[in-house]
């Protein structure tokens, strides 16, 4: 008896600490759900998307099924669910293809050298302002589901609650400049605080961005966002002012013949109506172009969503489960050609 329980003792621990959901029952567990507050947030490439904090000030945060405290040396298994898989265009640079093409990722680990740049510096071909085109092509649940902190990323994206794979491609502008601080002459840099107005109202987000305030010469990696009150949320609920500070927190870039590649991890702290919300994001995309062609470009872009390390909230037993890894990916393709005007 003692020697069968024994042999028995490591299953029995495996199927307490996980409960498996089925995908397709995910939609059955809104009963399950809490409230949450969410809103836009700048994030890297020089373009802005929103976290998993977005759109609706009304997400919803996803409970799984009751799970214990998780056991030492017992982790989320790697069990990837994929909405529209997807095949992108071969990536020339390692960063897109360690990043992009991967269903495990690991936060981007920042530069401890005093000596790195504080701010993502662009090719110059990339000043002036674009006419980007961009399609959500999939969606990637690494370990399931049951880890993604918000019912809005199941049913949408983190630009837009409803945005699916395939949907028709969103429209906006994004701007580089040249940033002249008497230390970096000639530097290219994303324009934030145009691109974050512009990009929440492509995506007509309920909440949207009434005022930034951004100083890249002082400070480029610190952002904060004013938004205007909202209407009303889906369940009739309304929407005050409330403002976000956007840390950027790591940066990373490679650059080749007619490729740039670049990753940007981000922080994200929105303060409204009482609550205080924190999520984490980074940003990969790889920018292509042919010779000779300075006019158009082609890029794939990955959102990487990261669960935040709070020991008391169950959000945070998760994110010990995933070994701080992403739970969500949204993999975009985008065209983009030098505006006229």
């Amino acid at each position: 008896m003692m020697n069968g329980g024994t042999r028995r003792l490591p299953f029995m621990i495996f199927a307490l600490a996980w409960t498996f959901v089925s995908p397709w029952n995910v939609l059955a567990l809104v009963t399950q759900c809490s409230r949450r507050s969410f809103l836009p947030n700048i994030v890297g490439a020089g373009l802005i998307a929103t976290n998993p904090a977005i759109a609706a000030a009304d997400e919803d945060i996803l409970r799984p099924p009751p799970m214990p405290v998780p056991i030492a040396g017992l982790g989320a298994p790697l069990q990837p669910f994929v909405i529209h898989p997807w095949t992108a265009p071969a990536l020339r640079s390692k960063l897109g293809q360690e990043r992009i093409q991967t269903v495990e990722l690991s936060p981007l680990v920042p530069s401890l050298s005093p000596f790195a740049d504080n701010d993502l510096f662009y090719p110059i071909r990339f000043q002036g302002t674009w006419e980007v085109r961009a399609t959500l092509r999939q969606k990637v649940f690494p370990y399931g589901v049951s880890f993604v902190p918000s019912k809005s990323l199941i049913e949408g994206s983190p630009r837009y609650r409803k945005e699916m794979p395939d949907d028709t491609p969103t429209q906006y502008l994004s701007r580089y400049m040249t940033l002249d601080d008497g230390k970096k002459k000639n530097k290219i840099i994303a324009d934030r605080r145009f691109n974050s107005i512009d990009m929440t109202r492509a995506y007509n987000q309920l909440t949207p961005v009434e005022e930034v305030l951004w100083d890249p010469k002082k400070d480029p990696t610190l952002l904060k966002l004013n938004f205007a009150a909202g209407s009303m949320t889906a369940d009739m609920m309304p929407l005050g002012p409330r403002r976000s500070e956007i840390y950027i927190t790591g940066r990373k870039r490679e650059e080749g013949e007619q490729y740039f590649a670049a990753s940007e991890r981000i922080r994200q702290v929105t303060l409204g109506s009482g609550a205080v919300t924190v999520s984490d994001t980074e940003i990969i995309t790889e920018f292509q172009w042919d010779a000779g062609n300075d006019d158009e470009m082609k890029a794939v872009q990955r959102i990487a969503v990261y669960l935040t390390p709070n020991p008391n909230s169950r959000e945070g037993v998760l994110w010990q489960q995933v070994n701080g890894k992403a739970v969500a990916f949204f993999d975009y393709e985008m065209d983009m050609r030098r505006s006229s005007n």
